[in-house]
């Protein structure tokens, strides 16, 4: 009995066993490409990283920045005298409305063609 039992369950045990290495398989497929997926990102990341690095460099170069500041000069800083309070505003006046046009009546015999 118990050895008509084990004949049958060893079988029936490999069975599952494939099954879930089947499952597994793909399971780790999937994670594989998602894996690859992430490292693509990554790069694309690095380059972006590596470009706007780039660009802050060459932004913040002294001597770009000096013959800005000289192509520029007309700028000044802001001084005291130049804010005022809300009183010292000027009141706008709200616009007068403007009258719409009448429109004008054609007789049916009279309408231009």
């Amino acid at each position: 009995m118990w050895r008509r039992l084990l004949m049958l369950s060893f079988p029936m045990i490999a069975v599952l066993a494939g099954f879930q290495m089947f499952f597994l398989k793909y399971q780790v497929i999937e994670k594989e490409d998602e894996l690859k997926q992430i490292h693509r990102q990554i790069l694309s990341d690095n380059r972006e990283i590596h470009m706007l690095e780039a660009d802050w460099a060459l932004a913040n170069d002294p001597n770009r920045l000096r013959e800005f500041v000289k192509t520029q000069s007309y700028l000044k800083p802001i001084r005291s005298t130049q804010f005022v309070t809300i009183d010292e505003l000027p009141v706008k006046v709200a616009p007068v409305p403007m009258q719409k046009p009448k429109p004008e009546v054609f007789d049916v015999e009279e309408q231009p063609i």
